[in-house]
């Protein structure tokens, strides 16, 4: 067993160091719109139009220490929209004044209104997030709570709160169908329910609806809190919840010198630990599939986050690793695989307002370019769409008061050079176009697999 691990390793390195290393171009960032606080998700509609989620700022009301946060307090106010911004460029903001929630006095890192997703038939549909504790939302989720155990240590570092001092905000952690013309908003779903009465990842109890993709007549939404992807029934009528699995890592991946608070990870024999997953960004693949990226959580490993395959058997399997904390993806109309990294380092000891991010290309024969490199521009990036247009638009700054905007890539011109994160990546990303000539392409590389890793064994 320790042979083929060794192998494997052996074959990943091996492969990195013969097809070469990242390739990054120079591109243009035109910004779209900006003011934006805590810019979220952003999604073109049917009529042209670009909508961007502004989760807020919080405000002054009751407050709960929050995982996202490192449990500072996020506290309670109506400062989150829907930004709207017409072809014309005229900019407006739809369900002004939301609930919301963030952190305290600086405004950052809110959850309020998150993403919008339009289905075939222009429908638009709304996700609500919430960060912490979903017994902790109002007096009805509380109530639910108190008949469910919570975890020794949770109870320690974000406890539920006492009746007076519950967040009253009821709308968070919600999926919607949304009326954008009246403002109405009917709840197909219920995270903050869910997480308190079901717990899909059997972990802390906690919800942060993160992402949301629409396709046919289903609704797919990342639970960065849960560390689950759902899969709902626009109308409601089912659901489904897969957990996304633990990151083992090792201790020297992490920084020199890192001091682990006591009982904040789990720690496993050989040097290893286990973190969150913290999933982020969803999206629909040529082949049907849900493709999932992870931010990964504390102590934020730089090169750790993964991307997880999620097909019909609802069964996650890791199908690309070696990036840092990504945010979103999406794919082209070519079928690449777009990947928004929110910083190319890990967010231990940097201003988290101001990361330099990046995105990488993938295409389906394993190649990745780096489309916009590091201090090219991206900072914190948070979102990612492609518009009418065919151009790549991507939610910048999205931390902050004020901070965020929407900027259009133009310019790319790349040069594609192979560098698969690792050979299981590699061999999974032949059948990302659900043709036979990718399937052949993936059979051929598992029979080369096969007689290295025999070769290796050998050795």
């Amino acid at each position: 067993m320790k042979l083929k691990s060794f192998a494997l390793t052996s074959l990943t390195f091996c492969f990195t160091a013969i097809c070469g290393t990242l390739s990054a171009q120079a591109a243009t960032l035109t910004t779209v719109v900006d003011g934006i606080s805590n810019a979220r998700g952003a999604s073109f509609g049917p009529d042209g139009s670009l909508y961007v989620a502004e989760p807020g700022i919080g405000g002054n009301g009751n407050c709960q220490p929050s995982p996202s946060t490192l449990f500072q307090p996020i506290c309670a106010g109506n400062t989150s929209s829907l930004v709207k911004v017409s072809p014309n460029g005229t900019k407006q903001r739809l369900f002004n004044n939301f609930q919301s929630l963030a952190e305290q006095p600086t405004g950052n890192q809110g959850a309020g209104i998150e993403d919008i997703q339009f289905d075939s038939k222009g429908n638009a549909y709304l996700l609500t997030g919430f960060a912490g504790y979903p017994g902790n939302r109002d007096l009805a989720t509380l109530n639910l709570g108190s008949k469910s155990p919570l975890p020794p240590q949770q109870l320690a570092t974000f406890p539920p709160s006492t009746p007076d001092k519950v967040l009253n905000t009821p709308l968070l952690a919600q999926l919607y169908k949304a009326d954008l013309t009246t403002g109405s908003l009917s709840s197909i779903f219920d995270f903050a329910k869910n997480e308190i009465t079901k717990n899909p990842d059997k972990g802390d109890v906690v919800t942060n609806p993160y992402d949301l993709a629409v396709n046919g007549d289903n609704a797919y939404v990342v639970d960065g809190g849960g560390n689950t992807a759902y899969k709902i029934k626009l109308d409601g009528s089912k659901s489904e919840a897969i957990a996304i699995p633990k990151n083992i890592i090792s201790k020297s991946d992490l920084p020199p010198g890192l001091q682990l608070p006591p009982g904040l990870l789990e720690e496993l024999p050989g040097g290893k630990i286990a973190i969150q997953s913290v999933p982020t960004g969803g999206a629909i693949g040529p082949d049907g599939a849900l493709y999932v990226g992870e931010y990964t959580g504390f102590p934020y490993p730089q090169g750790k986050s993964r991307i997880f395959r999620i097909g019909e058997d609802q069964k996650p399997e890791v199908f690309l690793d070696g990036f840092t904390h990504i945010t979103d993806l999406t794919f082209d109309q070519k079928g690449d695989l777009l990947v928004l990294q929110f910083s190319d380092k890990s967010q231990l000891g940097g201003d988290i307002t101001n990361l330099p991010g990046s995105l990488i290309q993938v295409a389906p024969d394993g190649t990745r370019t780096t489309l916009v490199a590091a201090g090219q521009g991206l900072d914190s990036a948070d979102g990612i769409d492609i518009g009418p247009d065919g151009k790549i638009y991507i939610t910048n700054r999205g931390v902050g008061p004020g901070r965020g905007e929407v900027v259009r890539v133009d310019g790319v011109a790349v040069e594609k050079v192979p560098e698969p994160g690792s050979v299981v990546g590699l061999l999974a990303l032949a059948s990302v176009g659900a043709t036979a000539a990718y399937a052949k392409r993936k059979r051929q590389r598992q029979e080369k697999l096969g007689e290295l890793l025999t070769e290796a064994e050998t050795v």
